[in-house]
């Protein structure tokens, strides 16, 4: 039960983290390194990007928890489906698994995620992007949109089973 709760949490975005900050992200690092054989956290340059998301001219932080490394846990923060992204705009916190990710201009910023294959039904090695854009209050995609994702239509789907039905 506890890898199903955990493999939730890094799959969804976690959201509604009042105030939190980058500095924050840090000091959570460093108390995870910690617990685990007393630990120490280094981190490179480029693992707190300031860039703007919400469209605003005013930059808001992406922590790459892969820039992270720890001295006495090999893969603290991530493993074969990639690593931690923590968004952060006003007092949300998002945070996604993801190989890499970029901030393309489509309209308006969009936050694209390098995802593990599964995400978009194939393998771990199949290209997979997740698109995030904010709209005000969240970070929204198409994943997050009329909840459960596998509630959304799929081309295909149903036409045997309606013929199934009808049949007699």
């Amino acid at each position: 039960m506890k890898t199903l709760i955990l493999l939730a949490a890094l799959v969804l975005p976690a959201t509604a983290q009042a105030g939190i900050t980058a500095e924050d992200i840090l000091t959570e690092a460093k108390a995870d390194c910690a617990s685990f054989d007393n630990g120490t956290v280094t981190m490179a340059a480029d693992a707190v990007t300031a860039v703007d998301l919400t469209g605003d001219g005013q930059p808001e932080s992406i922590v790459d928890w892969s820039k992270f490394a720890c001295s006495t846990m090999a893969s603290a923060w991530g493993g074969t489906g990639g690593s931690m992204v923590s968004v952060l705009i006003g007092e949300t916190r998002s945070d996604y698994m993801a190989l890499g990710w970029k901030v393309v201009d489509f309209g308006g910023p969009v936050l694209l995620l390098q995802v593990h294959g599964a995400e978009c039904g194939g393998t771990g090695s199949d290209p997979c992007v997740d698109a995030e854009v904010w709209n005000g209050q969240v970070m929204m995609s198409v994943r997050t949109v009329g909840g459960d994702e596998d509630s959304q239509p799929v081309e295909g789907e149903g036409e045997d089973t309606a013929k199934d039905a009808a049949a007699p």
